[in-house]
């Protein structure tokens, strides 16, 4: 029988290495790539939003009005800055509304 060999970890380490893991990392992109949208464009912008994902560096989100998607394509370059400024993780090439 081996020993196994415990040692001791800080709260945020072991958070930090629970986090790092592929399934949860991926998950947690997400969440934060919802929040950024919404704390960006704000309450009434993101009640016509249904989904947001980032799939390597391009961001899709699908918009329920048509009218406001297309007001949103006109500011496509403003969008992307913000988005890149704010979220510094991924680089945002490109932005897909659908």
């Amino acid at each position: 029988m081996s020993k196994r060999k415990f040692e001791t970890q800080t709260l945020s380490e072991v958070l930090l290495n629970f986090s790092s893991q592929k399934q949860i990392a991926k998950g947690l992109k997400e969440i934060k790539i919802n929040d950024l949208w919404k704390k960006i464009m704000g309450p009434n912008i993101a009640a016509y939003t249904q989904n947001v994902r980032l799939d390597k560096e391009t961001l899709y989100i699908k918009i329920k009005s048509p009218t406001l998607k297309e007001e949103l394509r006109f500011g496509h370059d403003k969008i992307l800055k913000l988005l890149n400024n704010t979220y510094r993780k991924a680089e945002i090439k490109k932005i897909i509304f659908h």
